[in-house]
């Protein structure tokens, strides 16, 4: 079974360089003019979405878990695996990631 890699949709990159970010007690404020959207974010889902904000940048639950604890090395690795999850499901509900399709 091939390994599922998340990337930004299109949508998100457009738009990127006039999105605003507030950093509230309860995470990341994202407000995208354009979409008209304002979301919050965990502080983790703000740094997956950080990873996967770039063109042609496509990677997996596994390589964001690695990326997480390269930051945060005495985070419990399971704990890490399970709240990228979490943050990938939510990016992926607002639209904001996609998994890459197969090439």
């Amino acid at each position: 079974m091939p390994v599922q890699r998340y990337v930004a949709t299109a949508a998100l990159l457009e738009g990127l360089q006039f999105v605003l970010w507030k950093e509230v007690e309860e995470g990341w404020v994202r407000f995208d003019p354009s979409a008209g959207q304002t979301l919050l974010l965990a502080p983790i889902s703000r740094f997956v979405l950080d990873q996967l904000a770039h063109p042609g940048r496509a990677l997996s639950v596994d390589d964001l878990s690695y990326a997480v604890l390269h930051e945060e090395p005495d985070a419990p690795p399971d704990d890490c695996r399970l709240a990228v999850s979490a943050a990938v499901d939510a990016l992926a509900a607002a639209r904001l990631i996609e998994q890459r399709r197969p090439s």
